[in-house]
């Protein structure tokens, strides 16, 4: 196996030379950095044994030394040898050098330390199947002169017009060059194999004063030669390196520079630039070479709010727009990449300060050139449907700010009768993130048709339409409280909750639950969430909001989309709930629907990773009518806690008896009320061991039925309440 690797800041060099005689090792090598054998270089003899087995060897370098190594299969008993690789490692196990075939299947490698100490040498197969024995060596010599330095103190300059000759003496070797460059200059630099020994892959790099990388080439697209354009931004001296791609090539070169004006920019890219953008206005412009960007002055008051938008516009418009903004001194403050529809930009800023502000226009990558409409507007997004900001149909996000407090953002969307869209409002993570985001959708004549509090994750805010009209529609986004403020992120997605195990949403257990709509009686919303191992989850599905889905049915399936189990009406009244233990963990899926497919209707889903909880601020409750739920007491002490409200002076029946396979051997009911004081309790008044309350209150309201195992039992059971 060959190829192109990059080995980072690591040199490496090729010497050809004799090792001493072979030594066996007595023992095999660990595999990683925990390994105690030691490598001088003198040739060693050692197995790769079981098939994957790995061997690692501690070896001192010195800084000014190249080192030359092989590792060779040797054949075995059948004639067939070991097909061997190597690597070389530092002492954070950063991979500094590595080779697979460098003589027929054999290998080799050389390397420059560029500081003293200790290196792991790596000896494996290059299947992990492989077994067999193999010999490693390695030697050193002193590197030879180079005839460039190979960092910023080099002394070595590259001019402009002015070919320079160089060599790369050994694998590994880097020439540094300095180059004064200036703005308004774009700089050809070419690197290419030359003379009787040509480097055989040359690549070429331009960096900074701290190496930071600015501009590199490898292949010029018509050869293994170099060559790349480089625009500063500034005045001043960068530098060339010239090197063998993947430190792997030795051989002289000719490194040429040239130059050429570029075109007059009549909007400069820094503080003194002459573009000025008025508020309520917009600026149409172009970026015309790569690294381009256009600066606009602005001057803003503090505390009040603006919106900038960038577009791609024109006949060759800018392919990915990007903006962003600075402070009177230069500083960036704030910035956008795709917050406006598709890949155009929105940034919405509060002025802490009064002054002068600079807007950049550029491109996401610095090679986009084009045409763009910049905008700039006071105020906030307006809070009724004369707002100018829009989010897509076919999927758009969009990441906006509410401020002052008590702010409302609204969002033109063009919807299509018929059309389904998943419309979420999430915070963002940012220490200025709105706490509790709150969603509202309204129709194309003003009225409300949706809204959400926590229907997403934790406290977001998620909702599930479809269009019964074509038109503009209204995505206002606020707080839950009047005087909420912070940056949110408003998401909108394409058609319904997925219908099967390839396309669906994700849930988290424990979250605040996900509240959507089935928008026909045949609709199926599949979720997908992960569960741990042996831990019992409460799956809890009911009807909610202003159209409820009648009779809610669940399912759960495995990860291959196996059913395990179902319910339907499990849960209060015609609601569905299903208690369920993970015997393996990991992936489930959880199919909503509707009983018999015959009923459309919103719905909340919530997945709790704890048992029913034992006090009276449980979130199980039961209808009081005729209502039975099957649960599980975990483990001694367990207590399971039901929230019912009871008619004054109505008599009601209550049992809790030992239900399934694994059934509660001693069940046992108490009736608490709202200050969590017991006003009656039974033990074995069932059949049998069971329990059974006959309880009628003369006031009536809120109490709760609380669950139980008598001396220490445990196991499956049945609660069930009858009005009689």
């Amino acid at each position: 196996m060959r190829g192109k690797l990059w080995f980072g800041v690591a040199t490496a060099a090729l010497l050809m030379s004799f090792a001493p005689a072979a030594s066996a090792q007595d023992a095999d090598a660990a595999g990683d950095a925990t390994t105690t054998a030691t490598f001088s270089g003198a040739a060693i003899e050692a197995d790769i044994d079981p098939a994957g087995d790995v061997d690692w060897y501690r070896m001192r370098v010195e800084q000014g030394q190249r080192y030359s190594f092989t590792l060779d299969g040797l054949p075995g008993a059948d004639g067939q040898a070991l097909d061997p690789m190597i690597a070389i490692y530092d002492g954070e196990t950063n991979q500094l050098a590595f080779n697979d075939d460098a003589n027929g299947l054999n290998s080799a490698v050389t390397f420059a330390p560029a500081q003293s100490g200790e290196v792991f040498v790596e000896a494996r197969g290059f299947s992990e199947a492989a077994t067999g024995r193999y010999r490693l060596s390695a030697t050193s010599a002193p590197l030879p002169a180079d005839d460039a330095g190979n960092g910023t103190d080099t002394r070595a300059r590259a001019n402009a017009g002015r070919a320079t000759n160089g060599n790369i003496e050994y694998e590994g070797d880097v020439d540094w060059y300095r180059l004064s460059t200036r703005t308004g200059q774009r700089y050809r630099i070419t690197l290419a194999g030359a003379g009787a020994s040509p480097l055989g892959d040359p690549m070429v790099r331009v960096l900074d004063a701290e190496g930071n990388e600015l501009a590199m080439n490898d292949d010029d697209g018509e050869s293994l030669n170099s060559a790349v354009d480089y625009i500063p931004r500034a005045n001043g001296d960068v530098f060339i390196e010239a090197r063998g791609y993947a430190d792997a090539y030795t051989g002289t070169y000719a490194l040429n520079v040239t130059t050429e004006r570029m075109p007059t920019d009549a909007i400069g890219a820094n503080r003194s630039t002459r573009g000025r953008i008025s508020l309520g206005g917009s600026v149409n412009g172009n970026l015309d070479f790569p690294t381009d960007t256009d600066w606009y002055r602005v001057r803003l008051t503090e505390g009040e709010s603006y919106r900038f938008t960038l577009v791609s516009s024109g006949d060759s418009p800018l392919g990915d727009p990007m903006i962003k903004l600075y402070d009177a001194s230069g500083a960036e403050i704030a910035l956008d990449d795709d917050g406006g529809e598709g890949l155009n930009s929105y940034l919405e800023f509060t002025a802490a300060t009064t002054g002068n502000y600079f807007v950049e226009a550029r491109g996401f990558g610095e090679e986009e050139t084009g045409a763009y409409t910049l905008s700039a507007q006071r105020g906030e997004i307006p809070a009724d449907a004369s707002t100018d900001a829009s989010l897509s149909a076919d999927g758009d996000y969009r990441e906006g700010q509410l401020s002052p407090a008590g702010d409302r953002d609204w969002y033109r969307i063009d919807m299509t009768e018929g059309q389904t869209l998943r419309i979420s409002v999430d915070s963002t993570q940012t220490p200025d993130a709105l706490g509790d985001p709150y969603v509202i959708l309204y129709g194309p004549d003003g009225a409300e048709l949706a809204r959400d509090d926590d229907g997403g994750e934790e406290l977001n805010a998620f909702l599930e339409y479809q269009a019964t009209t074509t038109g503009a529609h209204f995505i206002e986004v606020r707080g839950f409280v009047e005087e909420a403020e912070g940056r949110y992120v408003v998401g909108v997605i394409p058609g319904e909750i997925g219908q099967s195990i390839d396309n669906a949403d994700y849930i988290a257990p424990s979250g605040e639950g996900r509240q959507s709509q089935l928008g026909t009686p045949e609709d199926v919303d599949w979720f997908y969430v992960e569960l741990i191992e042996g831990r019992s989850y409460r799956i809890m599905l009911d009807g909610a909001g202003d159209t409820p889905l009648a009779d809610p049915y669940l399912t759960l399936y495995d990860a291959q989309g196996t059913q395990i189990a179902a319910d339907d009406d499990g849960g209060t009244g015609l609601n569905a709930y299903l208690n369920f233990a993970s015997p393996t963990g990991g992936s489930y899926f959880v199919g909503v629907s509707s009983y018999g497919s015959a009923s459309a209707g919103q719905y909340w889903l919530r997945i709790n990773d704890t048992d029913v909880p034992g006090n009276v601020y449980t979130d199980e409750t039961l209808d009081p009518n005729a209502d039975s739920r099957i649960s599980r007491i975990e483990m001694p002490g367990d207590l399971d806690t039901y929230r019912v409200t009871l008619e004054a002076n109505v008599r009601y029946v209550i049992d809790v008896r030992g239900h399934g396979d694994n059934a509660l051997t001693d069940p046992f009911v108490s009736i608490l009320n709202t200050e969590g004081q017991s006003v009656t309790t039974d033990d074995d008044s069932g059949p049998g061991f069971d329990a059974r309350v006959r309880y009628s209150s003369e006031t009536g309201g809120e109490f709760y039925i609380q669950a139980s195992g008598l001396g220490g039992s445990t196991g499956d059971y049945q609660v069930e309440i009858v009005r009689q």
